[in-house]
């Protein structure tokens, strides 16, 4: 399975270079093929003028399904909104409460419109009260691939949802300023090297350091960044005029 450190730095330059309503979702599909997932969807109804009945999505979904959705009703009982909207933890939907009976038509038809068999939501919060969302995937896998890829796409999903969520909240609300400042040298240092493909041993000779020295410069310039992995971080700083 690819994993978070596999997107590559030009689809990072990409969004960032060019923030749209149109390349968000363009990410969206980008994490749908590198994941093998069946769809990506990303939906927020805190941001102004959206509200619960008529949130901002960015998905996969196709636009038969989702006009089905809305003219069945199916919002207010869907238990991956009602309950997601309340948690702070992933939700496995094989595990979500399916007794109302309009629930269980809900989530058979979309199994027969090719939702996907297996789904995961990750709820979001901030990055200013009132705003939260939603960060939902869709798999066909069986429940023994499932459950075998499961903990690693969850640990995976975490960091994209809240880059996803940061994306949109600075298209439709502002952008969190990031004070460079903070950022040490050898932070930018290992930035720097990190940008020219070196690894972290690589690095550590480089720097005269050890490997988990780099590893917490790494870690802490991608926090300060606030960037969802080293590649995010490196792209970042290329554009902040860090690094060159």
């Amino acid at each position: 399975m690819a994993g978070l450190d596999d997107i590559d730095i030009q689809t990072m330059l990409r969004l960032e270079g060019d923030l749209t309503d149109q390349s968000l979702d363009g990410f969206i599909r980008y994490i749908r093929e590198r994941y093998g997932l069946v769809n990506v969807a990303y939906l927020c109804p805190s941001f102004h003028g959206h509200s619960v009945t008529r949130p901002f999505v960015a998905a996969t979904y196709s636009d038969a399904w989702m006009e089905h959705y809305k003219n069945e009703g199916y919002g207010p009982i869907d238990p991956v909104h009602n309950i997601g909207a309340r948690s702070v933890l992933p939700l496995d939907w094989a595990r979500l409460p399916r007794e109302n009976k309009k629930v269980q038509r809900l989530f058979g038809e979309a199994k027969d419109a090719g939702i996907g068999h297996q789904g995961l939501t990750v709820p979001v919060r901030g990055p200013t009260n009132g705003i939260w969302a939603l960060f939902s995937v869709t798999s066909d896998d069986n429940d023994s691939q499932w459950s075998s890829r499961r903990f690693e796409l969850t640990r995976d999903l975490v960091h994209l949802a809240y880059y996803v969520h940061q994306r949109a909240y600075q298209l439709h609300v502002e952008d969190a300023q990031v004070d460079l400042n903070v950022i040490t040298k050898r932070e930018i240092e290992a930035l720097e090297w990190s940008a020219e493909g070196k690894t972290l041993g690589d690095i550590a000779i480089l720097m005269r350091i050890s490997g988990e020295t780099v590893k917490a410069h790494l870690d802490s310039a991608r926090f300060k960044l606030q960037a969802v992995n080293r590649v995010h971080a490196v792209t970042k700083a290329i554009r902040a005029g860090l690094i060159r």
